[in-house]
């Protein structure tokens, strides 16, 4: 059976704290009283909490993700265009 998912919210509980609170020791730790920042970063040590990329990029409204369907990965054609789509910007393609 999997474990529940441990969240913000639930180390804002844990806390006795904010969710805004929480975000701003994870991302900008330097606004936050030391005091604070201690039991926050306790709390997330006790609860074993991870912060979530995929949670991030749905609540920012975007993601630095591309999908991308190839209908024939045998056809070199659609080889290249899978490789030209890996490749970062500015990189020259290997021939």
């Amino acid at each position: 059976m999997l474990k529940p998912r441990i969240g913000i919210k639930d180390v804002a509980r844990e806390a006795g704290v904010s969710v805004g609170t929480v975000s701003n020791v994870i991302n900008q730790p330097e606004i936050v009283s030391e005091v604070t920042r201690a039991r926050v970063q306790s709390a997330i040590a006790r609860l074993g909490y991870v912060r979530s990329e995929y949670a991030r990029h749905l609540r920012a409204g975007a993601s630095r993700l591309v999908a991308l369907l190839v209908l024939d990965m045998g056809n070199p054609f659609f080889v290249d265009v899978a490789g030209g789509a890996e490749r970062p910007p500015g990189r020259p393609a290997s021939v």
